[in-house]
């Protein structure tokens, strides 16, 4: 009976629905022409000029990725590239272009994390990995039974992921710090964390040159 009733309310809805379409195609001549006549006298409105925002990669996250960097960083939308004497490079860009670029890194950290989950010769342990809006800790929930071995050096990943991200987001080099904990999936006891500033600026490097800046 109730399913009835939704398919008759349905039906009146839609036969309201044509009606009202039928009366604007009736009045679509006579009003067309004063549309016409109002929008002429409309001056277009003035495009805003959109904020530019300025932020600077440490050398440590180009690596040596500097030959291709101008090309692929002005096809997204980045204005001015420029490479300063200690090797970092500042970029200059519209603030929809950066939130953009923004997005695009997340998009490209879920698609490293699954690509992590789904190897599981090198990460038989793994059962997810989460991280926070603003990519400062990942929290890699793992199988404790099973963890162990070679699978922590998947962090020197995730930190050149989440520095990576920091510093695309404004943060400063010398506030840039990304941590990584390995929990117990079935209790959240964490069993063993880290953080990106004691890894050495030159592993970081090597990682981040192999990995590339994608824009």
């Amino acid at each position: 009976m109730k399913k009835k009733l939704i398919a008759v309310l349905m039906i009146a809805v839609l036969t309201l629905s044509l009606a009202a379409c039928q009366g604007k195609d009736d009045s679509k001549d006579t009003s067309k022409k004063e549309k016409t006549e109002d929008s002429s006298d409309k001056k277009a409105a003035p495009k805003k000029e959109q904020k530019t925002v300025e932020i600077t990669l440490p050398a440590s996250l180009v690596g040596d990725s500097e030959a291709t960097l101008d090309e692929e960083a002005k096809a997204a939308g980045v204005t001015e590239v420029t490479k300063n004497e200690d090797g970092s490079v500042t970029l200059k860009m519209t603030e929809e272009a950066h939130q953009n670029l923004l997005n695009e890194i997340k998009t490209g950290i879920d698609e490293s994390i699954q690509e992590i989950l789904q190897d599981k010769e090198n990460y038989p342990s793994f059962d997810s990995i989460t991280y926070n809006d603003e990519v400062t800790e990942f929290d890699v929930n793992v199988d404790a039974s099973v963890y162990g071995g070679l699978e922590s050096f998947v962090v020197i990943a995730l930190y050149v992921e989440g520095n990576m991200y920091q510093s695309l987001n404004a943060v400063p080099e010398d506030q840039l710090k990304t941590i990584v904990n390995f929990k117990n999936k079935d209790t959240g006891e964490v069993i063993e964390s880290g953080d990106s500033t004691a890894m050495d600026d030159s592993a970081l490097s090597e990682y981040a040159d192999r990995k590339r800046i994608n824009f």
